[in-house]
């Protein structure tokens, strides 16, 4: 078996659910011209928040890869076209090879590669909306870092454990933009010997408008609930 095939080991490290990550949800001012905003764990469709979705855009389960587990692959596709992976991930059980993951999900995960820092997704053309789950290989505590990226790029941190504490991350272009690349960084400088990603979802365009004062209600809700957030935004 490859080195991908890197196994979830037994940690004693406490698992908490501490989060210090953007909310690209935090902010409460629409933007004024084209950006990438983000969406942490407190927004998640798995919470019922479902942040994407209210905002319009009708999102798109990306399918399961039907190779067997434990195969080495780069691609993965869509009905909105086609995700690549730099480098290659393996498809991985939950329940088999890979131990734990949150909210009741059982299906797949795709593992970096337990020697891997950084996992880079390419999206197929005019995709405005982006969302997936993160969980460290190892039990214990971890920064991981996701980037939405096109002409410019915004950064959403959160600790996320090992231990059944995969957490959302999730990324939606503004004013006619487009998400072109989404960039996983593992910031424990491979002490999470890498990380697995799974549930991705994808949209085209906004397919809906919701009034601004009650998306603005909503963010309130989401900032008295959510974790601490701050944003990290850069021009490429």
């Amino acid at each position: 078996m490859s080195a991908l095939s890197f196994m979830k080991k037994l940690s004693m490290t406490a698992a908490g659910v501490a989060c210090f990550s953007v909310g690209g949800m935090c902010a409460n001012a629409p933007p004024l011209k084209a950006a990438i905003l983000a969406v942490d764990d407190s927004a998640s469709w798995a919470t019922g928040s479902n942040a994407l979705s209210k905002l319009g855009f009708n999102m798109v389960q990306v399918e399961n890869s039907s190779l067997p587990e434990f195969s080495i692959l780069s691609t993965l596709s869509s009905p909105l076209g086609n995700l690549t992976f730099s480098p290659q991930v393996q498809k991985i059980n939950i329940n088999s090879g890979w131990t734990t993951w949150s909210h009741g999900y059982t299906g797949e995960v795709y593992f970096s590669g337990w020697n891997v820092l950084t996992t880079t997704i390419t999206l197929p053309g005019g995709i405005s909306a982006f969302d997936l789950y993160v969980e460290p290989n190892l039990f214990g505590l971890f920064d991981i870092a996701v980037t939405g990226m096109n002409g410019t790029s915004t950064t959403l941190l959160q600790k996320v454990s090992g231990l059944s504490g995969a957490k959302y991350f999730g990324f939606y272009a503004t004013e006619g933009d487009f998400l072109s690349t989404i960039k996983i960084t593992d910031l424990s400088n491979g002490a999470a010997h890498g990380f697995g990603m799974a549930e991705f979802r994808l949209a085209s365009r906004t397919v809906a408008v919701v009034p601004e004062s009650s998306f603005g209600l909503g963010l309130l809700a989401f900032g008295a609930l959510g974790s601490i957030s701050w944003l990290l935004r850069k021009q490429q």
